[in-house]
């Protein structure tokens, strides 16, 4: 996959993940509440310790295979981050 093909995907990504961001917190009015806040808190800080693990094992990666490209590896970090949460979130919508 050449960097404008990359870049489409990480873009296209991007406004599927806030389009559905966007319709899930309007329809659900979760921002509106505590419940609501403390799930997005929980699947932020959830997210936050596997990107930071990811940006790691990617970083020693490329470090360690040459034939990795580090800008496929960030762009799989930036996918995992935004569906991740929105994961993370559903599921604590779900338990909480």
């Amino acid at each position: 996959m050449g960097s404008e093909a990359l870049f489409i995907f990480i873009a296209a990504a991007t406004v599927i993940y806030w389009v559905a961001f966007y319709r899930f917190m309007k329809e659900t009015g979760q921002m509106k509440d505590e419940r609501g806040r403390r799930i997005n808190q929980i699947a932020s800080e959830k997210t936050l310790i596997i990107v930071q693990i990811l940006l790691l094992m990617s970083n020693l990666a490329v470090d360690n295979l040459e034939w990795l490209d580090p800008a496929k590896m960030l762009a799989l970090v930036y996918t995992v981050a935004i569906f991740g949460h929105a994961l993370m979130r559903y599921y604590y919508s779900r338990v909480m």
